[in-house]
């Protein structure tokens, strides 16, 4: 009887680890088809605020942190004394300095826009265009050297492997946990006297 409640017990846990590891992997799989469809951006932001409260810009007229994911056809504007930066993937980045306005606009062979005020330099891998109309009279500079982003290293983050492993991991674990106390067959019964 011991024995059957493991092996339910044993059962249990590896269905719920496999519709978790199915519902992980769809997702990654579900993800991967809209970023190809919407290319994204990650604004980075660095410098001081006048305020002492951590660095921002204005995204669309909102304040954006580090972090905050740029679509396509965005403004945005940097502050005194702060810099920011938009990774762009494999496209490349932009890098705007302070008092900068940007409307930047991208796809998968180029990275356009209009540059307001400030100054910007534009980072684009090999094969990308840009387009960036300057009516700022200031710099635009683009580098054909891209740098690679490290996030689309194909770690834990972006792949299924990530799970499978937990998945194996905990079924390897269910199974030496039913082996080590599988001891029906030394069990003791006592039996009342006659």
């Amino acid at each position: 009887m011991r024995k059957n409640l493991y092996i339910n017990w044993l059962r249990n846990i590896t269905a719920a680890c496999l519709a978790m590891m199915i519902f992980t992997t769809s997702s990654m799989i579900a993800l991967a088809g809209v970023e190809k469809k919407s290319l994204m951006g990650e604004i980075t932001v660095s410098g001081q605020d006048t305020n002492g409260n951590a660095p921002s810009v204005l995204l669309n007229g909102e304040s954006a942190f580090t972090g905050r994911t740029f679509f396509s056809n965005g403004t945005i504007t940097t502050p005194e004394a702060v810099t920011s930066t938009v990774k762009l993937g494999k496209l490349g980045y932009v890098a705007l300095s302070p008092n900068t306005t940007l409307t930047l606009s991208f796809d998968e062979k180029t990275i356009s826009g209009t540059l307001s005020a400030g100054r910007a330099k534009v980072f684009n891998a090999e094969g990308v265009d840009v387009k960036i109309q300057n009516l700022a009279d200031t710099a635009v500079a683009p580098m054909n050297q891209a740098q690679d982003d490290d996030d689309d290293d194909g770690g834990f983050s972006n792949s299924a492997v990530g799970p499978v492993i937990v998945f194996a991991g905990i079924v390897a674990a269910a199974v030496i946990l039913v082996v080590i106390n599988d001891d029906e067959d030394n069990d003791i019964v006592v039996s009342p006297r006659r």
